[in-house]
């Protein structure tokens, strides 16, 4: 027992002075242990990646799977936004292409001077060989038959029938519609037909002789039953003179929009031999030689389909 006693007391001994010696060494800078300190832990190193692989793994997963749905719903997210933002732009596009032509419709009202009543289209007739158009007003707000319709540029048609609300009004291009009319600049009186195109119309009975040219304004003559003179219906786009004929075949373009138009005028003014030309570009008023500048009522601005102006009885 001594001796076993005495042999365990050396070992501790050894082995303290073996940890002191090594306490020792190390505490030498530079420490003659580092080198062999490095290399076991360039040994151990692939184990301390190994166990943190599993837990990094699972955390990068999760991280993209978490990152991955929210750039998602971001992403739908702001694909609805910019949906949203697009029709938006696209409204209000609309809305100013829609002020503007009102603003025009309002001038060319505000220099008539006569009653007017602004209307808006809203349907067209579903027959493709007509050319008829419905608007939002009819014998309830005193529309009648014949009576002409233009919009800010120039004669847009007439109306054929009225409702109590609606009313339908034929276009100039309709090929049963004709207006007599007179070139601007010189006075020569004609029939103006349309062919069914809404880009051509056709001046008749102009003898082969005429002082007529392309570019020539054609306003409404007054000799109609339905047509004040004087507004604007189309400018002469070719003249065709053919042999043995003693009518020149003339075709023109109509001065109104009549496939953009949305709001019209209806014109409540009788075909009594009018003193004054409009001139198409915005329906300004030009007093006829020798006649004094007429009075002008302009036409207030507030709800468009629904004002009506009244100008002084002459």
């Amino acid at each position: 027992m001594f001796v076993r006693n005495r042999r365990d007391g050396m070992s501790f001994i050894l082995a303290a002075s073996c940890a002191i010696a090594l306490l020792f060494v190390d505490a030498q800078r530079p420490s003659p242990l580092q080198p062999m300190r490095d290399s076991f832990y360039e040994a151990v190193e692939p184990l301390f990646y190994g166990l943190a692989w599993p837990s990094q793994s699972i955390e990068e997963l999760s991280n993209n799977l978490r990152f991955g749905l929210q750039l998602q719903s971001e992403n739908e997210q702001l694909r609805q936004e910019n949906l949203l933002l697009r029709s938006q732009v696209q409204k209000l596009s609309f809305l100013a292409s829609d002020n503007a032509r009102l603003r025009d419709l309002h001038d060319a009202a505000s220099v008539l001077n006569s009653r007017v009543l602004i209307s808006e289209i809203i349907g067209v007739d579903p027959d493709p060989d007509r050319h008829v158009l419905i608007i939002n007003r009819g014998h309830g707000q005193g529309l009648y038959e014949g009576q002409p319709v233009l919009d800010s540029l120039g004669i847009f048609g007439r109306v054929i029938q009225s409702g109590k609300t609606t009313s339908r009004i034929m276009l100039i291009t309709d090929r049963s519609h004709s207006v007599p009319v007179r070139i601007n600049r010189n006075g020569i009186r004609a029939i103006l037909s349309g062919t069914g195109n809404r880009t051509e119309l056709r001046l008749q009975y102009v003898p082969e002789k005429s002082d007529i040219a392309v570019g020539d304004l054609l306003v409404t003559s007054g000799l109609g039953l339905d047509f004040p003179e004087g507004y604007p219906v189309a400018k002469v786009t070719a003249i065709h003179r053919q042999a043995d004929d003693q009518f020149l075949r003339i075709t023109a373009s109509p001065v109104a929009a009549l496939d953009r138009s949305r709001y019209v005028l209806a014109l409540f003014e009788k075909p009594v031999g009018a003193q004054y030309l409009i001139r198409p570009e915005k329906m300004k008023v030009v007093p006829a030689p020798s006649e004094a500048p007429p009075a002008v009522v302009p036409v207030p601005a507030a709800r468009p389909s629904t004002e009506v102006t009244n100008a002084p009885s002459p």
